[in-house]
């Protein structure tokens, strides 16, 4: 879902499509989401945080880990 908003922001129909997602389930993640403060809503945009983007930046690289060892 935040790799969907990089670089910047996306209005809610375009990240449901690209997350083959419901836009009700969408809601409910992005409420989440925002809860935890990765992402902000901002005139009928999503737009990823600085606190998103370290999160994502740092599960790519345990993602990559991960990988590199097969797990």
């Amino acid at each position: 879902m935040l790799s969907a908003l990089e670089p910047g922001c996306s209005n809610p129909t375009r990240l449901a499509t690209e997350a083959n997602l419901a836009y009700d389930r969408l809601s409910r993640l992005l409420e989440e989401l925002e809860r935890r403060g990765l992402v902000r809503r901002d005139a009928g945009e999503v737009c990823m945080t600085r606190e998103g983007a370290r999160f994502l930046s740092e599960y790519r690289r345990w993602r990559s880990f991960l990988d590199a060892f097969g797990l």
